[in-house]
């Protein structure tokens, strides 16, 4: 198990992108799809999805098990998906330069704490070269800056759909109850008791530990698991944050045999005011109602976007 989770995650990101040619092997296999004459061989399919079920599910692949199948469908769907992304990239003349992805490399190398030496060992324990790193983190550089462009920057909510919306569900709103529930899920126990380290001291808030080295339900908002009924959490969760104080972090305790360590929000605790009863005000739940929106607005704006792309492409699939 890797030393970086962050890094290893990326990593395993990068895996899954699309390789940057066939191989000969690859060339022989069967064809399970064509974009636009591009190829995506049985093999490659296969590839991903054992890099899927290893580096991310963290488990052992098994060709015979009942699941491939559904996985290899959803698997080979995203890969056709990226093929039509890096053909829309090539027409806009999208491109990456050198000195944006050595920056990148250093913005990454920075947030896992490794030097250039650690980057590259970290490379090779994961069987990949910096060359082929550099290769798949460019198109997924290219691939969000296509999404950005023609997608992210298209979609707005309004203050009047929020308040429509809030006008309509009002009765099904409530402010939350209970404690802000912080949460980091570590890989190993040695991991976990170093970064509780770090929190306690100062030296990295926990929000940023979440971002950068969590493996587990909210790392990207900071470990944010939103307000709690501690009576709802699991026993030995509960046992962790029991005594804690706003701010404070846990040591590490076990959830479903990871190590995880959690905090208590500033918003917890006997001093945190009360809530009145009844429908939440507006401005306690408007973040909430436009996440909701901009969420399913979003995935509309997604999808209308890659039927345009499918609509003019000629996609063949033999699966």
């Amino acid at each position: 198990m890797s030393a970086f989770p962050f890094l290893s995650a990326l990593i395993a990101l990068c895996l899954l992108l699309p390789a940057p040619y066939a191989s000969a092997q690859n060339v022989v296999d069967k064809i399970v799809a064509q974009v636009n004459g591009e190829m995506i061989t049985l093999f490659e399919l296969n590839e991903r999805v054992r890099l899927y079920v290893t580096q991310v599910e963290k488990r052992p692949f098994n060709p015979a098990d009942p699941a491939v199948k559904a996985m290899q469908e959803r698997v080979l769907q995203s890969m056709i998906e990226d093929l039509l992304l890096r053909h829309e990239a090539k027409r806009l003349k999208i491109n990456v330069s050198d000195s944006e992805l050595e920056n990148r490399i250093r913005e990454i190398r920075e947030k896992a704490g490794l030097s250039d030496a650690q980057f590259t060992q970290q490379l090779r324990l994961e069987n990949m070269t910096r060359k082929e790193f550099l290769e798949n983190l460019k198109k997924d550089i290219i691939k969000r800056q296509i999404l950005g462009y023609m997608v992210q920057r298209k979609v707005l909510v309004s203050d009047q759909e929020i308040q429509e919306y809030y006008d309509a569900n009002k009765g099904s709103l409530r402010v939350e109850t209970g404690q802000r529930v912080g949460l980091i899920m570590l890989a190993k126990m040695d991991e976990a008791k170093a970064l509780r380290q770090r929190i306690a001291s100062g030296q990295i808030t926990f929000a940023e530990a979440a971002r950068k080295f969590s493996i587990g339900p909210g790392a990207e908002q900071g470990g944010d698991l939103g307000k709690v009924e501690l009576k709802d959490m699991a026993p030995e969760l509960r046992q962790a944050v029991e005594g804690l104080t706003p701010g404070g972090v846990s040591q590490p305790v076990l959830l479903d045999g990871k190590p995880v360590i959690l905090t208590l929000g500033a918003d917890s605790g006997p001093t945190a005011a009360a809530q009145p009863s009844g429908p939440a005000p507006l401005e306690s739940v408007r973040n909430e109602i436009y996440e909701k929106l901009y969420r399913v607005k979003l995935e509309k704006q997604f999808t209308e976007y890659m039927d345009k792309l499918r609509s003019r492409s000629v996609i063949k699939v033999n699966l």
